[in-house]
C-alpha cells in the first residue's frame, strides 16, 4: 500500500467516528454533455457520409451497365424471371434435386394424391398381380375373411393349422 493510505488509515484510526470520503475529482455534466453532443455529431456525419458514398456507387454502377440493343424488341429477352420450365429444362437432366417452388400447392397434390390411391382402385404392379383397392373396401374383406394366419415353424404347426381354420369357420358363420 501507499503511504498515504498509510498515513489516511492511521489518521482515520484515531477519530471515533467513521468518516467516508469521496472522489473529488468527478466527470463535469458539462463533459458530459459535450461528450454527447460529439458523439451526435458524429453520427450524423457518418449518416450523410454513407449516404452519399451508397449514391454514388449506385450511379457508378448505372453508368457501366451495358444498354440493350434498340434493336431488341422481345421483352422476354430482357427478363429476370425463372420460370418452373426453365428450371425443369436445365436441371431435370443431371439429377440435382428440384426446389420447392410452391410449397403448399405441391403439398396439396401429394394429399389429393394420396386420397384418391385410397380410395380408389388401380394398379400398383399389374405384372405382379399387385392392385389397390379402396381402403374401406379392404377393412370389411378384412373383417369378412379374418387376418392371414401362417403356421409357425415349430413342432405346434398343426394345432396352429387347426385353429387358424375354426377361427375362420367361425367368422364365416357370422
Amino acid at each position: 500500500m501507499s503511504d498515504e493510505m498509510m498515513n489516511q488509515g492511521h489518521s482515520n484510526q484515531g477519530h471515533s467516528g467513521h468518516e467516508t470520503d469521496f472522489e473529488r475529482e468527478d466527470l463535469s455534466s458539462r463533459g458530459v454533455f459535450f461528450f454527447m453532443i460529439g458523439l451526435a455529431v458524429t453520427g450524423v456525419v457518418i449518416y450523410f457520409i454513407i449516404v452519399g458514398m451508397y449514391s454514388f456507387l449506385d450511379k457508378y454502377e448505372r453508368s457501366q451497365m451495358a444498354t440493350a440493343s434498340p434493336l431488341v424488341t422481345s421483352k422476354d429477352a430482357m427478363s429476370r424471371v425463372v420460370t418452373q420450365a426453365d428450371m425443369d429444362k436445365a436441371f431435370k437432366d443431371n439429377g440435382t434435386p428440384m426446389l420447392e417452388t410452391n410449397e403448399r400447392g405441391q403439398f396439396r397434390d401429394f394429399l389429393i394424391n394420396q386420397e384418391s390411391q385410397l380410395n380408389s382402385y388401380g394398379w400398383v404392379d399389374e405384372k405382379a398381380g399387385v392392385a389397390h383397392i379402396p381402403i374401406e373396401r379392404a377393412m370389411e374383406l378384412t373383417v369378412q375373411r379374418g387376418l392371414p394366419v401362417y403356421a409357425p415353424a415349430s413342432a405346434d404347426a398343426s394345432t396352429a393349422v387347426s385353429k387358424a381354420s375354426a377361427k375362420k369357420a367361425a367368422a364365416a358363420k357370422q
